[in-house]
């Protein structure tokens, strides 16, 4: 039988369906085979069209597959399973698509974002871990956002002056003007502290301080009993080598005199080579002295001779020039 396709509604609704015998997927679609009244050839009908005509009859779903499983094993075909189907015949693609839309701008309009106001800081203890709650104010359109969950490391880096806030009011019991609310399990400061101290040392990153302590003290006092007992043994030790130690005083105190001895010759010996040493300098600088004096003089000597023999060649060339002008003259 060959399906009838999409027909107007008005030439279907002229019709009066007498039963439902098969159905099945086309395209994604999905169609029933009908048995008209009056009409012994059923049809094969899109959902769509005949919605509204078989909104009265009763469709036995285990009937027809078991129709539509015969005609296969009939025609030699094999038989898939199918999966049990809960949607409505009444509710379309379209409609279901829109209430899916619907779903999800809820869902995620329910999320914090940004604007939104912190309602109030709920501790949550469980038995491993402390959860911090943030609950937010109620929107302008009635919508409540959901609330976040932050465990008790993640809250301290994720919003610390929140942490700050929650420690002076819940734990050290400051009275902060705030419009955010702290709650906290406990009736009182000791008991919250107590409570979350026992929960967090489950965790090895985190030591009891008060613990470590008394274990130090404890330590500190095996520390002195040994000491004590070391000291007994000092003194007994000592007591044992008063003696060998005066016999062995007197070779040290030698010791320590020929050893000072030794010292004094050496600081004799080093004094005398330095003056030695200054006295032979104090000589050259002597002799480099008189040196430059006699230099020094043998220079004034030579010059004063110079002098003297630039003299006696000026007085004669002044002789030889007045004899020359007597011998013009007489000429």
């Amino acid at each position: 039988m060959k399906p009838s396709g999409k027909k107007d509604t008005k030439q279907l609704n002229q019709r009066s369906p007498e039963k439902i015998l098969q159905k099945r997927n086309n395209n994604n679609q999905l169609q029933y085979l009908v048995k008209w009244k009056d009409n012994d050839e059923p049809t094969w009908e899109f959902e769509e069209n005949i919605r509204n005509c078989i909104q009265n009859l009763s469709v036995n779903e285990q009937e027809l597959i078991s129709n539509q499983n015969y005609k296969q094993a009939k025609q030699g075909i094999p038989i898939r399973p199918q999966q049990q189907s809960y949607k409505h015949p009444n509710c379309s693609e379209e409609l279901l698509f829109n209430k899916q839309k619907e779903m999800t701008q809820k869902y995620c309009n329910a999320y914090p974002q940004i604007g939104d106001e912190i309602d109030s800081v709920h501790l949550i203890l469980t038995q491993e871990d402390c959860l911090f709650e943030i609950k937010w104010k109620s929107r302008s359109d009635g919508v409540q956002p959901n609330s976040d969950f932050y465990q008790y490391d993640q809250f301290k880096v994720v919003a610390p002056m929140l942490f700050m806030d929650f420690l002076e009011i819940c734990i050290l019991g400051y009275e902060k003007h705030s419009e955010i609310k702290f709650v906290a399990p406990g009736k009182d400061n000791i008991e919250r502290t107590q409570l979350i101290k026992r929960i967090l040392l489950q965790n090895p990153k985190y030591l009891d301080t008060n613990k470590y302590q008394t274990d130090k003290s404890a330590e500190d006092v095996k520390v002195n009993d040994q000491a004590a007992q070391l000291k007994e043994k000092n003194n007994q030790q000592k007591k044992n080598t008063i003696i060998t130690f005066m016999q062995s005083e007197q070779k040290q105190k030698q010791t320590i005199e020929s050893f000072n001895q030794k010292l004094i010759e050496k600081q004799v010996v080093i004094y005398e080579q330095q003056h030695n040493d200054r006295t032979s300098q104090q000589d050259n600088l002597q002799e480099d002295k008189l040196s430059q004096q006699e230099n020094q003089e043998e220079q004034q000597q030579l010059r004063k001779q110079d002098q003297i023999i630039d003299s006696n060649q000026n007085q004669e060339e002044q002789i030889d020039q007045e004899s020359i002008s007597l011998e013009q003259q007489q000429e």
